[in-house]
């Protein structure tokens, strides 16, 4: 499907979503969020897809909100403004399919966001992360006070919050924020041989991990329950059948997702 401000393809179930503003450094105008939704709609229907990767065109992942799109906002126009956003946050999450970022540079503001609501993170050693809000008089959003605390703890997000100081890849896979650094510019080449490896996988079982683990923080009760119903309908799964003989006879299994 052809877009204006993004590129989606499929290739061997393996949805790729490319920002495709580079000139504005892939900033969000109010299009693009639209665009976004629409792919993430297109991957949620589709059952061949097993896997999303996304990442940004040219020297950026994402500068955030376009800032020259803000001016005399009111009050609803606001709230409206940023339910868009927090429903393209909700889309990634409540995907019942992995969602790997490729981190190709620059990721600031609500980019930072749409990076947290990836479950794998993939970062080129020349990514930037930055919350800009204080310096604009504005405060983080697009799901950031839940998001961020939970992959780098309440201390670390409030300093990051807090100063709006931009740290480098390392630093970011020292505080948890991304799962892991590539050298150059492979980070788009990694992130989909990692999606390679998923799409070969038991879909439904990363279907059932990625809606327990979204969950988080819960009780231990509360898993525990959750846990049980889950393994309840994977032991009856043909997947499981397939990879309880593959153990046995020693040989690799080959997943259905069903």
């Amino acid at each position: 499907m052809d877009f204006k401000y993004i590129l989606f393809e499929i290739e061997d179930h393996i949805a790729k979503v490319i920002l495709n503003i580079p000139e504005k450094l892939n900033a969000l105008n109010l299009e693009v969020r639209l665009e976004l939704l629409e792919a993430f709609g297109l991957v949620r229907g589709d059952d061949s897809i097993k896997v999303v990767v996304i990442t940004g065109m040219g020297k950026a992942f994402c500068a955030g909100g376009d800032v020259s799109t803000m001016e005399g906002i009111t009050p609803v126009a606001g709230r409206l403004r940023l339910k868009s956003g927090q429903r393209l946050v909700k889309a990634m999450v409540e995907l019942e399919k992995p969602i790997i970022g490729a981190i190709n540079g620059i990721t600031a503001g609500a980019g930072v966001s749409i990076a947290l609501a990836c479950d794998i993170l993939i970062a080129s050693e020349e990514a930037r992360f930055v919350l800009p809000f204080t310096k604009l008089g504005l405060v983080p959003d697009w799901g950031q006070f839940y998001f961020l605390p939970l992959r780098v703890g309440i201390a670390r997000a409030k300093e990051l919050m807090f100063t709006g100081d931009m740290i480098n890849a390392a630093e970011a896979e020292r505080m948890g924020l991304v799962n892991r650094i590539v050298l150059g510019r492979k980070v788009v080449e990694e992130a989909m041989a990692f999606a390679e490896r998923l799409a070969r996988g038991p879909s439904q079982s990363y279907a059932m991990i990625k809606a327990a683990l979204n969950r988080w923080p819960a009780s231990l009760e509360s898993f525990l329950e959750l846990e049980s119903t889950m393994q309840a309908v994977a032991f009856s799964s043909k997947d499981f059948d397939e990879g309880r003989k593959a153990f046995l006879e020693k040989r690799k299994p080959e997943f259905t997702g069903t």
